[in-house]
């Protein structure tokens, strides 16, 4: 058994663990074009900032790899014969008999730009750092999460830093507008939505009015590589089913894939929790097995200016709020605020700020899986500690709350 797979992002370097570990013997190949085997693109932010060299966010080296007996080139895949079963690498034929795709997304810019930066790879977080050195303001175009985590180490670092949004809110993938706008407040840096912005050029950004800074980070996006599957189907990423099937002995897995999530919607994944999920899916399957993907229901997280914050789910509909805390009144714990949604029958998403945010979110994403009313949500049985957790946390009270509503 040949398995080659194109790419040593967090799905492909999953994949490649996974298909070892089912089958011991075959002969298993990844191509990594960076060439700096597998590491954590979340934590580029830090790498940005100084608080970890490049080297300590690298989760599985070239050398890890070839430890594994797994073949490691540092090199592009630049065409496949999928009628052959041969991809082409540097003037160089491999067979394959498996072939998985992890071949990730590029940086989407919607207008003209030239002389910024982006924040997709090792490298671009190495030169945004030293470009960093020598700034005393910066731009950052989008205020998604890579937006808002690139402005807070340039924040954290002595930068005066202002963010262009388009939408009317920030985080719009993430948090609906009534969230997003708690969420605003807390952050230290010049926020300016709704500005759509039509070039960049030598340090201005032209828009509804001219904004200069020493440097402009642009992080309006992805677009999934899907380029080198031109026999797959592809919409606005490679379309795959739930055993991560793209073609026939293909596989795409990852940001350049499109699946069918647990709401009947065709999303590109985008997310690298999903990636390495699809990565063991994958790998298993092309080593013979026959795994499937659990539908994604996009729980999302991430810390900015101290602040946690977790989403699931469709954010809309029927909705309850509640500002709690993490602890009993008299134990002086710190807010959390919860919000759920529902449809009328049960939990269809959920919104957390606060501390503990990306822990609390696991219990709505079970909620959502099981199809839990919001009465179920209410009247499940909590831990309780006066140290550690109220007898009534936020999240019951809010289900009961959404109950009430749902209930009209």
């Amino acid at each position: 058994m040949k398995i080659l797979i194109v790419g040593s992002g967090a799905a492909g370097a999953t994949a490649a663990q996974f298909a070892r570990k089912f089958d011991r013997k075959a002969e298993i190949t990844i191509f990594d074009e960076e060439g700096y085997g597998e590491y954590s693109k979340c934590a580029l932010p830090m790498v940005i900032l100084g608080e970890k060299e490049w080297n300590e966010i690298v989760e599985f080296s070239p050398e890890w790899f070839k430890k594994a007996g797994i073949n490691y080139v540092n090199g592009r895949v630049d065409e496949v014969d999928f009628s052959s079963h041969i991809a082409i690498s540097d003037g160089k034929e491999y067979e394959y008999d498996k072939l998985i795709i992890a071949t990730g997304a590029k940086a989407a810019i919607p207008f003209k730009a030239a002389g910024h930066h982006v924040l997709r790879t090792m490298e671009d977080a190495l030169r945004i750092r030293e470009a960093a050195k020598k700034a005393n303001n910066a731009i950052v175009i989008g205020a998604g999460l890579i937006g808002l985590e690139a402005a807070e180490a340039l924040h954290k670092m002595g930068i005066k830093v202002k963010v262009l949004e388009y939408m009317p809110q920030i985080l719009p993938s993430m948090l609906d507008r009534d969230m997003a706008d708690y969420v605003e407040k807390n952050i230290d840096v010049e926020v300016r939505t709704g500005v759509r912005v039509k070039a960049v050029e030598d340090g201005i950004v032209e828009a509804d009015d001219d904004y200069s800074a020493d440097m402009i980070i642009v992080a309006t996006g992805n677009r999934a590589s899907s380029h080198i599957c031109p026999v797959c189907k592809i919409n606005k990423g490679i379309v795959v089913d739930e055993r991560c099937m793209a073609y026939e002995d293909t596989y795409a897995i990852g940001d350049c894939s499109e699946v069918i999530d647990f709401f009947g919607n065709s999303v590109v994944v985008g997310l690298g929790s999903i990636a390495v999920k699809q990565g063991i899916v994958a790998g298993i399957n092309a080593a013979g097995g026959d795994e499937k993907l659990l539908p994604p229901v996009w729980a999302k997280t991430t810390k900015i200016f101290g602040m946690e914050i977790a989403s699931v789910g469709m954010l809309e509909g029927i909705s309850a709020k509640y500002n709690g805390s993490t602890l009993p009144e008299y134990m002086d714990g710190s807010k959390l605020v919860v919000k759920l949604f529902g449809d009328g029958n049960q939990i269809t998403g959920a919104e957390i700020a606060g501390d503990g945010a990306a822990l609390h979110i696991n219990k709505l994403i079970l909620s959502i899986y099981k199809g839990m009313s919001a009465k179920e949500l209410a009247s499940m049985e909590t831990a309780y500690a006066p140290v550690v957790a109220p007898a009534i946390d936020a999240i019951t009270i809010a289900a009961q709350l959404l109950d009430r509503k749902m209930r009209r």
